[in-house]
């Protein structure tokens, strides 16, 4: 499995065609190895006549720079898609016509980059090559112009970036002193299971951890529904367990307890979704914990 593919270029072009292999299936994809006459001006093309670059520049903060540097990646790849390798696409293309030149990139700036792309594209349509199609196109595109595939891919192959808000220590603070009715359960549980001195900052940390948890399952039940529900049944069915537990095994001390079913249900998830986050998977044990000991009725 790979990490965050936006970690090189080389993993960048590996996810990304990964993502068209979905797309188009894998019998009307053809991929250009570096091997194939050196560095060749892109890295593969559809049988419906797309052809892809795939790029991840070294920085996307600064819009200027990254306009810039997309535009010069543009001039240089279709100099050697027009002029420096004709013969070679003459070849490669031979009874077909490209329609569209892709560059796929993790983002951009769509005004900035529109009418370059179109000027371009009018310069490679009138130089009338065999293999370039009368409605020729220069595009840039992302990973989010193929949603299905990305969800699918992040699903099974590639780690799952998940996008919601997480909760500063300040938010928690804030939170807990307007919630302090709802807060009963887990001031009568801490003093059993945590040093005296330690009380108030773990009450903290929890309800930190809870506020994000919250955030995250939202941010599921929206997006990834289909993993929502499986995260959820494999908590209710771990917190079923760690509440028989009290009920009927008093030799174990509570944190010890909590400690061993929350490790099986890190098991579990783990198992059920291996491309979920360390930091992600951390974030829901801490806030079924939270959780545990702010709604659960049981004492200990």
């Amino acid at each position: 499995m790979l990490n965050d593919p936006k970690n090189d270029p080389k993993s960048w072009e590996a996810y990304f065609k990964d993502i068209l292999r979905r797309f188009y299936g894998p019998s009307n994809m053809k991929d250009i190895p570096d091997s194939y006459g050196g560095d060749f001006g892109i890295e593969c093309y559809s049988f419906s006549g797309h052809v892809f670059q795939c790029y991840l520049p070294e920085q996307i903060s600064d819009k200027e720079k990254l306009t810039k540097l997309q535009k010069d990646k543009i001039r240089k790849d279709i100099q050697k898609f027009t002029v420096k390798n004709v013969k070679k696409f003459a070849q490669l293309f031979e009874g077909m016509q490209i329609s569209r030149w892709i560059l796929a990139t993790p983002e951009y700036y769509d005004s900035d980059m529109a009418m370059y792309c179109s000027e371009k594209s009018g310069k490679v349509r009138k130089l009338g090559l065999s293999y370039v199609s009368p409605d020729f196109q220069i595009l840039l595109q992302t990973e989010s112009d193929y949603r299905t595939e990305v969800r699918a891919l992040q699903r099974d192959s590639y780690q799952l970036l998940l996008n919601f808000s997480h909760v500063e220590e300040d938010m928690a603070a804030d939170w807990i002193s307007q919630n302090l009715s709802f807060l009963k359960k887990i001031d009568l549980k801490l003093p059993k299971i945590v040093d005296p001195d330690k009380i108030d900052q773990m009450k903290s940390f929890l309800v930190q951890k809870y506020l994000g948890y919250q955030n995250l399952l939202d941010h599921l039940r929206v997006e990834w529904p289909d993993i929502h529900v499986t995260i959820n049944a494999l908590i209710n069915n771990r917190r079923s367990y760690l509440e028989a537990r009290f009920l009927t095994d008093c030799s174990k001390q509570p944190g010890a307890v909590i400690q061993a079913e929350i490790q099986q249900l890190k098991d579990d998830i783990s198992s059920e979704i291996p491309t979920l986050k360390k930091t992600d998977l951390e974030l829901i044990k801490y806030g079924v914990i939270a959780d545990w000991l702010i709604r659960c009725p049981l004492d200990f």
